[in-house]
């Protein structure tokens, strides 16, 4: 037996670092980026200067506190629970905590108290047909500000300010049929559907070829959106040590999400989809870089306001570096522009409503930011006219560089996950069960 041990160790290391070159070539992502015309290698690369700067934007006063009303009543089904962990738990802030300018008479609010339950109702959701002609009549000169999201309402009594530092996006356990549902109405209800002849294709990044490039540009954006989530939920992940529970990357959670093999071979695509929702992002900051110029970021504080400003413009110049990001001219063209720019935004604010059913309250927090982020990019892009008469309130500029930021750690997460791969090989559990070709349903 014992001259047999040098074998069976050599075959085992074998069988691990293949396992870990698989890995590592399954999310090597290189090429092109989809829709766009920049390289992953030069994302990479801009990312790597711009994410230390970003990074200390957003903890800036202004960006650092959001107030919104987290106890809006979901409109799309009925309540089968709320989230009780600990995990999915909020901490609010006091009025004394939030700089004076954030809180003036047109953001008055009383003072936080404890949530209450939550009352939801089923109520019809179809869109009217006035409401659809509304929508469809949209034509590219039409409107000053087209807004993509459903207006939040943080004048409200109800509106809460919450501090984003001490209430990081991270694993909370929110699963289970509560989480299918939103990813389910997402893109089983609010997404388009890629046709060929009279069927209908299951959404893959090889169906989206039967889809115009406005379609594609949308399923890739809430693709990766969504690939973001998944990767900060392994990324700070609890991890039990020595000294007791610790937030940290997990690999294999990591792995579980993103393997080819346990999502019928779209994980390395839903990563490619990160890239290209961080470049659509990147260029909605840098053609609105005149209006960041303009903007007063008010928090009271004049030496704050100041630095702050400095930090969003210098930010945003740095991201001038990467120039061939996305080009918003090439969609909504032609005499159907109007129509398809019409169930464009309705299927987005449809997305917006369906965070009010998210049952965590840390999911929906960050949900509604990111969300309201990315419909913040695209009305800087699509919103006709020069963009310094756009009409941003402080929630989408909050809420712009938040997603973005988000994004961008999600790039660094996926760094350093490479890294973890090129020295351990992870034990994969067995993968989740995936509905209409996805499997990352978890919060």
């Amino acid at each position: 037996m014992h001259r047999w041990l040098p074998f069976y160790l050599w075959y085992l290391h074998l069988i691990v670092s293949n396992l870990t070159l698989g890995l590592q070539s399954h999310f090597e992502l290189r090429g092109r980026v989809d829709e766009c015309y920049c390289r992953i290698s030069d994302v990479d690369a801009i990312h790597t200067e711009s994410f230390p700067l970003l990074a200390e934007l957003v903890k800036r006063s202004y960006f650092r506190y959001y107030k919104v009303n987290l106890g809006k009543t979901c409109t799309l089904w009925e309540d089968i629970g709320k989230c009780t962990r600990s995990t999915c738990a909020l901490k609010t802030c006091h009025k004394t905590e939030v700089p004076e300018g954030l809180t003036d008479h047109k953001n008055k609010s009383a003072e936080p108290t404890c949530e209450e339950e939550r009352e939801m109702s089923k109520l019809n959701t179809d869109i009217s047909d006035e409401g659809k002609e509304t929508l469809r009549n949209i034509e590219e000169h039409g409107s000053l500000n087209i807004d993509f999201c459903v207006k939040e309402d943080e004048g409200s009594e109800e509106a809460e300010f919450y501090d984003l530092l001490q209430n990081p996006e991270r694993y909370t356990g929110y699963s289970g049929e509560e989480a299918h549902r939103i990813w389910r109405s997402i893109y089983n209800e609010n997404c388009f559907k890629p046709q060929q002849g009279n069927s209908f294709l299951d959404l893959s990044h090889k169906s989206l070829n039967f889809m115009c490039k406005e379609k594609r540009v949308y399923f890739r954006a809430v693709s990766g959106l969504h690939a973001s989530i998944s990767i900060h939920l392994a990324a700070k992940y609890p991890l039990e040590d020595f000294f007791g529970q610790k937030w940290g990357m997990n690999l294999a959670e990591f792995s579980r999400r993103f393997l080819p093999e346990s999502t019928d071979g779209e994980g390395p695509h839903w990563l490619k989809n990160l890239y290209f929702v961080y470049l659509l992002e990147m260029r909605a900051l840098t053609k609105a870089l005149p209006l960041w110029r303009v903007t007063e970021f008010y928090t009271g504080d004049t030496t704050e306001d100041e630095q702050t400003k400095m930090g969003v413009v210098g930010t945003v110049e740095k991201l001038l570096q990467c120039p061939d990001t996305f080009d918003e001219a090439e969609l909504f063209k032609g005499p159907a522009a109007g129509e398809i720019l019409g169930e464009f935004l309705t299927h987005f604010r449809n997305i917006t409503s369906i965070m009010d059913c998210v049952t965590c309250d840390k999911c929906r927090l960050w949900g509604k930011i990111q969300i309201r982020g990315l419909g913040t990019a695209l009305k800087i892009l699509f919103s006709p006219g020069p963009v310094t008469e756009l009409q941003l309130d402080r929630g989408e500029i909050q809420t712009i560089f938040n997603a973005f930021n988000q994004l961008s750690h999600s790039l660094h997460y996926v760094q350093e996950f490479r890294k973890q791969m090129e020295t351990t090989s992870p034990h994969l559990p067995p993968s989740p069960n995936p509905f209409s070709g996805f499997g990352r349903n978890e919060l």
